[in-house]
Parts: structure tokens; sequence; C-alpha cells
């Protein structure tokens, strides 16, 4: 029951962003995405969201991206995880802190993951001075390895 809690507040919470990034530009569309080589960031994003029945939403893409990037999938308990390497790789989104604490005061078990996904984030290149877009079409095992990027 606490983990359904957690999904329907993840949910909420993307929709949310969603709608608060709505008018957030990006370059790229999902047929971009399918054309661009086969090892590329961008490549492996599209890929995993038709296997995995996910919409693109361009005004998400960041995120997604850093999903990829980072080897967490789009679920539970991804989606916490990938806020704890965040945080600790600096990206201090109050939103994303809020929802993480919110989240963690349910399932108080993750706790012990999150901390090791949290230092993780502190050993890897600060990602928010990236800007993502640039790099869609890099091969993902070459950009986790320069930025430092433990799978």
């Amino acid at each position: 029951m606490r983990w359904k809690l957690v999904t329907w507040l993840t949910i909420k919470a993307t929709d949310l962003s969603d709608w608060l990034l709505r008018k957030r530009n990006w370059n790229h569309t999902a047929a971009d995405y399918r054309r661009m080589p086969e090892n590329s960031i961008g490549k492996k994003l599209i890929v995993y969201m038709d296997e995995n029945n996910i919409p693109f939403k361009p005004n998400l893409v960041r995120h997604d991206l850093k999903h990829i990037l980072l080897g967490y999938k789009m679920n539970m308990p991804d989606e916490l995880r990938i806020h704890a390497f965040l945080i600790g790789n600096r990206s201090y989104n109050p939103m994303a802190i809020i929802y993480l604490l919110t989240c963690t005061l349910l399932v108080p078990e993750i706790i012990p993951t999150l901390r090791t996904d949290y230092k993780r984030g502190q050993k890897a290149v600060c990602l928010k001075q990236l800007n993502l877009e640039n790099f869609v079409t890099d091969d993902l095992e070459k950009c986790q390895k320069r930025w430092k990027i433990q799978i």
C-alpha cells in the first residue's frame, strides 16, 4: 500500500513537472531520436521509452535522458534513486527534494539504497552544468566514462 502511494505521488509529481515545464524548448522530436546513432544517449532513450510504452514528452526529456545516462529505470524505486543521485550531484531542485523526503517517510526501508545513490552522485561530474541536448548523439558509455558515472 505504501509503494502504491509513492507511485501515485510520482505520477502526480511528473504531471506537475510536465505542466510547469510546458514552455521548455527542446530541439529534438521522438523521430529525431529514432534516427540517432545506435549507441547514442538519445537512441537509447527512445528505444527504452518505446519498449516500455512510455510517452515521449519533450519538456521532460532532460530528466528522462538522465535515467538513461545514470542507468536508472523509469519505475519505482528507481525514480527515488535518481533523485538521490541528483541531490548528491549538487542538483538542488526544491520540488525534487520535497518529493524525495515525502517518499522516504512513506518507505524508509529504501534509505540505505538512496544513501548509496547519493554518494554515487557526489563522485560524478556535476550534471546540472551540462546541457544534455548537446550530447544526445554521443556514445552513452563514453559519456558515462567522461563524466565519472559509475554503472
